[in-house]
């Protein structure tokens, strides 16, 4: 619900297939019951015994354990707690899992570690966390991922579900949500200002201490392991064309899908109704498959274009890591590079009130040739630009001196009273509807008019739409979509007005800029 896209999940897959490592697999399909057309899905399979079988001929295996929880770490004994095995007969026996905890707890060098894990193949799916900005699983809050035994002995990692990769939902507040654990990520910017694509792995990685051994200290190993990746897949040549590919398969199902229904409020096949709804429509799926980047301050979401990302991710990498952007091949020897960070000094572009309140924000950002890190004179001096100038980073907690901070405080989200109090409206001038016992809503999406107004439909009830409603011009607004800034060809009309499309997404046609 959270990817606008319904891509992240199958290029996910995709790239792990590429690369050789075990992983779900995805596709798509559209369900109807008794006759109702719930729209699309994605369906995957699990890691499950037949999934073991298929990739290491081990039949009924007894040793995938489950590790589902947040925060299922190495360093908290979770993973020796918590993880549960497939075979829930066997989970009061935890002898072997417990042994592999404890193990990778005492390790102090790379050797300790390989007698219990099979290295190179962990390194691959860190790896792929990595390219892919993925916070969601053992680098960030430790989660959606299985520890298996192979019959060699070594234990390997298997990840799943990847909705919030290729940057989805990477921002500051993730790190608000978690800070019960010891770490400090209060450098990091809010998301009006933050570079997502030069995320490096000291960002990413939430302080696991056997990343000190296998990458913080020496990452030459890891390095290898991230040129092979770009080399295969993660590449501009690789992954746009298969965007491409999947947008002509899908973009008519998601249309149909992203349909609202009128009694409820919430798109086709929605059952999570109690959830934070972002409200994506076609228009972010054309907006975020390709450059534009929309927070849904609805649902505290965000989600990068993910051609943007890929292309940015691409240079971050290739500048970071030594790798050729022509040939993928690693330059050797490894040239000094000069950092490049995740703070900008030049904000996002964006249209409407307020960044962090509005319900729907479409942002770019429009400056980055002007930021330091793409100077060549900045970029000519990596011995002297070789860290952060505008932020510190902090010790590791496994670090001796480490202090935990303080967490900073969540963002409203849009609609709160926190946020009316930043932006007061008299309740008299918004909220017509309330003397007929309905609330005012927080958007401007009409979904009937009757003789007292215009009526939106928000958290399963009705409501009126605001009285500064009517001072937006743009019509087409109002059901979601922006109007047309420099285009006055008409592609379609219907009974809301005349249609264009730029930028790719459909706009509204505004008759008053279409004069001359």
């Amino acid at each position: 619900m959270v990817d606008p896209t319904m891509m992240r999940e199958k290029l996910s897959s995709d790239m792990l297939y590429k690369i050789g490592i075990p992983s779900t697999s995805t596709n798509y399909v559209n369900v109807e019951v008794n006759g109702e057309d719930l729209g699309l899905y994605i369906v995957t399979n699990k890691i499950k015994s037949d999934f073991i079988k298929k990739y290491f001929n081990e039949k009924d295996t007894t040793n995938l354990y489950e590790c589902k929880d947040d925060g299922t770490r190495f360093e908290n004994n979770a993973i020796g707690e918590k993880c549960e095995n497939l075979k829930e007969e066997l989970n009061d026996n935890r002898d072997d899992i417990q042994a592999f905890n404890d193990a990778i707890n005492n390790a102090t060098s790379v050797k300790d570690i390989e007698k219990v894990i099979d290295v190179d193949q962990f390194l691959h799916s860190i790896a792929f966390e990595f390219l892919t900005i993925s916070w969601d699983h053992f680098l960030g809050f430790s989660h959606n991922y299985f520890w298996y035994k192979r019959n060699d002995g070594k234990w390997i990692i298997l990840l799943n579900d990847f909705d919030e990769t290729f940057g989805q939902d990477y921002n500051y507040v993730l790190y608000i949500f978690y800070d019960k654990y010891d770490y400090d990520r209060t450098y990091i910017p809010a998301h009006d200002e933050i570079n997502v694509p030069n995320v490096a792995i000291r960002d990413l990685d939430l302080d696991h201490k056997i990343l000190k051994y296998l990458i913080h200290d020496d990452d030459t190993r890891f390095r290898k392991i991230v040129g092979e990746i770009v080399k295969k897949v993660f590449n501009p040549k690789v992954l746009i064309p298969r965007i491409d590919e999947i947008a002509d398969l899908i973009r008519d199902d998601v249309a149909n899908t992203r349909i609202v229904d009128e009694t409820t409020g919430f798109p086709k096949g929605c059952f999570n109704t109690i959830g934070k709804n972002p409200n994506w429509n076609i228009t972010h799926f054309d907006d975020c498959t390709n450059y534009v980047n929309w927070n849904s301050n609805n649902a505290i979401v965000v989600s990068f274009g993910l051609k943007y990302i890929i292309e940015e991710r691409f240079k971050y990498i290739c500048h970071t890591y030594g790798i050729d952007p022509e040939t993928l091949e690693l330059i050797e020897p490894r040239p000094k590079a000069a950092f490049w960070g995740i703070k900008n000094k030049y904000k996002t572009d964006y249209k409407g009130k307020d960044f962090f309140y509005d319900p729907l924000v479409r942002y770019t950002y429009p400056d980055l040739d002007k930021e330091d890190y793409m100077q060549e004179e900045y970029n000519a001096d990596p011995e002297k630009n070789n860290k952060p100038t505008n932020y510190e980073y902090p010790l590791h907690s496994y670090d001796p001196g480490f202090v935990k901070p303080e967490p900073r405080e969540l963002p409203p989200v849009a609609g709160t009273e926190e946020q009316n109090a930043v932006d007061p409206t008299p309740p008299e001038e918004k909220c017509w509807s309330e003397a007929l016992g309905y609330s005012c809503c927080k958007t401007c999406h009409v979904y009937e008019t009757d003789d007292s107004g215009d009526w939106g439909y928000e958290d399963d009830e009705w409501c009126g739409t605001p009285s500064f409603c009517s001072e937006v011009k743009c019509w087409s607004e109002k059901i979601g979509y922006p109007c047309c800034t420099s285009s006055c060809y008409v592609y379609d009309t219907d009974d809301s007005g005349d249609w264009g499309y730029e930028d790719d997404h459909w706009c509204g046609i505004l008759e008053e800029n279409c004069q001359n």
